[in-house]
């Protein structure tokens, strides 16, 4: 019977159906072959100086193959600040990610996968920098039954147009996904409910306008994510809020007072 049970949670999570995730960052978890993810989430961040930004951004994903997937994002921005109120389709993204190792076990997977990916600037409004950037990082899945444990690290380098450069962005994340509900799996189980604390490192260069340095931009933050997940066999619903636990800025650059994060994921 444990076994069974085992191979029925497999099913939902890993094979072709919703997978538990990480809530800020990507899983080297597969997505079958011709299969499509589309993801919904609504990020609203709010800086200290009255400074909020609100994002709606949407994401599709799709299965190539068991080990590639190609995924496309866009988002609708509204910034608004005691100065300036702005509003429109921001900057998008294209990346691949590939699976260069797997090793499947009874009750559980291990993945290593490297992605690589452009910034499109197809923003409106100057939402965001008229640049064409590049990134690439690698993101590392442990799942099991119970839990599941994501790590990733990833570099972009942004480049100058109009006389701009934003600062290049490295960072290192962490997820954990703990299964709060049920307590038991049994054989009717096709749901359940995860805890989810995630950790993740940013540090952002210096921005440049006509080759000079903004000394009141960059630098370095810390953000602690708790969150809880809803998995069930062909969607997540999620919620999380970023709260920073030390900010290492620049000069005058604006920290975070949080970031709230919601979304919906639907397999297809």
């Amino acid at each position: 019977m444990k076994k069974i049970i085992i191979i029925l949670t497999l099913n939902i999570v890993w094979a072709g159906t919703a997978q538990a995730a990480p809530l800020t960052f990507n899983t080297a978890l597969p997505i079958s072959k011709n299969e499509y993810i589309l993801r919904e989430q609504l990020i609203i961040s709010n800086s200290v100086g009255d400074l909020t930004e609100t994002n709606i951004v949407s994401t599709l994903v799709y299965g190539v193959s068991p080990n590639f997937a190609v995924f496309g994002t866009i988002p609708y921005t509204n910034i608004d600040s005691k100065t300036n109120d702005k509003q429109g389709i921001g900057n998008s993204k294209i990346f691949g990610r590939y699976t260069i190792y797997q090793n499947d076990f009874q009750g559980g997977t291990f993945r290593i996968a490297p992605f690589a990916g452009v910034k499109i600037p197809t923003n409106q409004d100057n939402i965001g920098t008229e640049s064409w950037d590049v990134f690439s990082g690698i993101v590392v899945t442990y799942g099991s039954v119970d839990w599941e444990l994501d790590g990733q690290v990833s570099y972009q380098i942004n480049t100058e147009s109009n006389q701009f450069e934003a600062g290049d962005v490295a960072r290192a994340d962490i997820s954990l996904q703990y299964r709060i509900l049920p307590l038991i799996l049994n054989a009717n189980t096709d749901s359940f409910i995860n805890a989810v604390l995630e950790v993740n490192l940013i540090d952002t260069g210096q921005s440049k306008t006509n080759g000079i340095s903004d000394l009141n931009s960059g630098g370095t933050t810390l953000f602690l994510a708790p969150g809880l997940q809803y998995v069930a066999e062909r969607y997540i619903a999620e919620i999380g809020v970023q709260i920073p636990v030390i900010q290492n800025l620049n000069g005058t650059a604006l920290e975070n007072d949080y970031i709230f994060r919601t979304g919906l994921r639907i397999n297809f």
